[in-house]
């Protein structure tokens, strides 16, 4: 069941279509690598709430909370 609605699968059916949705998309976003700002590799990933780390660079820095940009 949660290879369709993926990792907002935890919720049942709780919360409304449209908000699990939002947060399955927005997680979705958040878990994948990212680009650095300082390497320009696809190396980022998410730590925490706003704090990063490039496996290239070996930079660990804060920005937004969810993505980068």
């Amino acid at each position: 069941m949660t290879r369709i609605v993926g990792a907002s699968g935890r919720f049942g059916v709780r919360y409304g279509k449209k908000i699990r949705e939002a947060v399955a998309a927005v997680e979705k976003k958040q878990r994948i690598k990212q680009r650095c700002p300082f390497c320009k590799k696809y190396t980022c990933k998410r730590l925490s709430k706003g704090i990063w780390k490039c496996k290239s660079c070996k930079k660990k820095f804060t920005a937004q909370a969810y993505y980068l940009q």
